[in-house]
């Protein structure tokens, strides 16, 4: 996804230099969110990606690393997420029921909704990627796919992604409103998201527009705005939200995180 486009004469020669290492350390910093998030999950006991993002991005990385991503480092890259994902589903099977003590028939078939939401978002990111890419969607000269001048797959990339992205800030911020704790999430897990998004997805795609305005129009559209900045608002409020509910929750005797009102969990004195 854009690792094979030849930018037009007008483009500066740092432009390319200075989208990967965007790119590359907005990727660095979602791989440690990862491995945070699943660190997290086994010592709080909980999961912290909620349960629809999770399966959405799970869903998103496995189409375009076998679908999409045409080389070898973009395939590596959504292959890594993918296994660090596992890690992060077991956690979501393992710990998450306890999470849906008010959901009987959720905290039953936690595993099997959770399996469902893959299967489906897995065949909705495929048809949206083969109806982009079969119709060329995006066509623009230096936009290079599979050796030709085609759909653009960088622009595929930034919708499919952003969507993602939006989703889970806002959901992030809904599961500590709801849960009244911080099980499954920290500050480092919270910096690495944001910064991640910020540097990854908003400033590198603002970064292309800049210097190749006509190939990333797409970037300042209405729409693409209010994703963007509604992720962007919704990061900054996160980590007020999370400073209120630590200072308010309890800790059980296993380690689990529950909110401060709920007066027959035994806090823990250690």
């Amino acid at each position: 996804m854009g690792s094979n486009d030849i930018p037009p004469s007008h483009v500066p020669t740092f432009y390319l230099p200075v989208y990967n290492i965007l790119l590359q350390a907005g990727g660095s910093l979602w791989t440690i969110c990862y491995i945070l998030l699943t660190l997290q999950s086994f010592k709080d006991r909980s999961y912290g990606m909620p349960l629809f993002a999770l399966a959405f991005n799970f869903a998103w990385e496995l189409i375009f690393a076998l679908y999409v991503a045409e080389s070898p480092l973009e395939q590596t890259v959504f292959g890594v997420w993918l296994l660090i994902d596992l890690f992060m589903v077991y956690g979501l099977v393992n710990y998450g029921k306890e999470e849906w003590n008010g959901s009987p028939l959720v905290k039953k078939y936690l595993g099997w909704i959770f399996g469902t939401m893959v299967v489906w978002c897995s065949l909705g990111h495929w048809a949206f990627a083969k109806w982009w890419i079969d119709n060329e969607i995006g066509k623009k000269e230096g936009k290079i796919y599979r050796g030709v001048v085609a759909g653009d797959t960088t622009e595929l990339g930034y919708w499919t992604a952003v969507v993602c992205q939006v989703y889970l800030s806002v959901a992030s911020l809904a599961q500590l409103g709801i849960r009244r704790h911080t099980g499954g999430v920290s500050w480092g897990i919270w910096a690495t998201r944001a910064l991640g998004s910020l540097v990854g997805l908003h400033a590198n795609y603002g970064w292309m527009w800049y210097y190749w305005r006509e190939g990333h129009e797409y970037f300042m559209s209405p729409f693409s705005i209010f994703l963007w900045v509604t992720a962007l608002v919704t990061d900054f409020v996160y980590p007020f939200a999370f400073a209120y509910i630590r200072k308010t929750e309890k800790v059980g005797p296993d380690g689990r995180k529950v909110a401060g009102d709920m007066v027959s969990v035994k806090i823990n004195k250690a």
